[in-house]
């Protein structure tokens, strides 16, 4: 297949890329390079800098290509930074439009979209499927719960196959040593302390009703959910699929893994807990496990050794 990846030189973007190629697709990839980094694409693939705001841009990329698919990672994605920055945050539906307008002009058939836990907000029970009420409480899950929706318009007027797939927290390396340029995720944060690029990790909160008072996430390895956009190439008709473990790790059990693995204490320190932080957040994959036939192949423990390599800890023997 000719597929097009957007946000294709960025963390899960470049993954998806290496995997396609791996199988012998051919693969065109769009990014901004904001946070992408050029030097993780692929050398096999087609690489064009450029943001889907530019409708002209890509009416050129898709008059030069035919493709069978979009896998559609672009977007911007920090949830705290959305609640400030509504006008940037806005350029992930303005895309996703001219994304769908695009393929709708040249008869692109079939969108893997990249979504998120966000979508959910407060949950109301756990572990949280497809059915669960969709209410963001942050303007980036909104953004895509309206992209979501514009998908499902274009595959009920348009015949546009749309694929969501909601992450829920995505974690490790898949070998491309994907280094963050900008830590907002717990991961990379723990790496920052490691290699002393920050004092401490700050955990929000020690009371919550969890076994050890700190809260529970639902993690699941960047692999594993290339994995998941790749068969979903196959699926037939629109789907929303959750993508997680279907189990939760808490702030300490994460830090103690990382602490066993790298053999070096993680600077950390408690303070008060955030507005809108469920104490627990896991995710349903029956849905998956269905429609896909897919299931997480990697624990919490292959996910930290992992980015522990990606930041140069290669000669621990854990490791």
């Amino acid at each position: 297949m000719k597929i097009l990846v957007t946000g294709g030189a960025g963390y899960i973007g470049s993954a998806a890329v290496k995997k396609l190629i791996g199988e012998n697709h051919q693969v065109v990839v769009i990014d901004n390079l904001l946070k992408g980094k050029k030097e993780l694409v692929d050398q096999k693939a087609i690489f064009y800098q450029g943001d889907l705001v530019d409708k002209g841009l890509l009416d050129n990329i898709f008059s030069e290509h035919q493709f069978d698919a979009v896998i559609h990672f672009a977007s911007y994605k920090a949830a705290g930074e959305s609640m400030k920055q509504l006008e940037k945050y806005s350029d992930n539906i303005t895309g996703t439009i001219n994304l769908l307008n695009v393929m709708v002009q040249y008869n692109v058939k079939k969108i893997i979209f990249s979504s998120s836990a966000a979508v959910y907000g407060e949950p109301q029970y756990i572990p949280i499927d497809e059915n669960h009420p969709t209410n963001p409480i942050n303007y980036y899950g909104f953004t895509k719960l309206e992209c979501e929706k514009i998908i499902q318009w274009y595959s009920q007027l348009k015949g546009i196959t749309g694929i969501c797939l909601r992450y829920f927290n995505v974690a490790g390396d898949a070998g491309l040593n994907y280094v963050d340029p900008d830590a907002q995720n717990i991961f990379p944060i723990i790496m920052e302390v490691l290699i002393n690029r920050r004092d401490q990790l700050t955990i929000f909160g020690n009371d919550y009703t969890t076994s050890d008072g700190t809260c529970i996430r639902d993690y699941v390895d960047v692999n594993d959910l290339v994995d998941a956009h790749i068969l979903a190439l196959d699926l037939k008709k629109s789907e929303v699929i959750n993508l997680g473990s279907n189990s939760g790790t808490s702030v300490l059990e994460l830090i103690n893994t990382f602490e066993t693995v790298s053999e070096q204490k993680v600077n950390w320190g408690f303070s008060p807990k955030r507005a809108g932080d469920p104490a627990k957040l896991t995710a349903s994959n029956e849905k998956a496990k269905s429609s896909l036939n897919w299931k997480p192949k990697r624990n919490i423990k292959d996910m930290v050794k992992s980015t522990l390599i990606a930041y140069g800890f290669k000669s621990k023997p854990n490791l």
